[in-house]
């Protein structure tokens, strides 16, 4: 592995998974100002499948260095 795809993971999991709406009390539909009510079910979908990705990409990084996963 190259260090630049060691980084890209890191990156998107920061990214799409940590810095999610749905780590930031963002909730699907919600009109109380959350914003949750800007995402069509498309997008929401999108963004969901997007961090799930990020962090099964960067668990299995990690879990393949040694590293102890931490993060649930």
């Amino acid at each position: 592995m190259k260090a630049s795809e060691l980084y890209s993971i890191v990156s998107d999991f920061e990214h799409y998974y940590l810095h999610s709406d749905l780590n930031m009390e963002v909730h699907f539909g919600c009109d109380c100002g959350c914003g949750g009510d800007s995402y069509t079910e498309e997008s929401w979908d999108r963004m969901c499948n997007a961090a799930d990705e990020a962090r099964i990409e960067f668990e299995n990084v990690c879990e393949t260095l040694g590293v102890d996963w931490d993060y649930d």
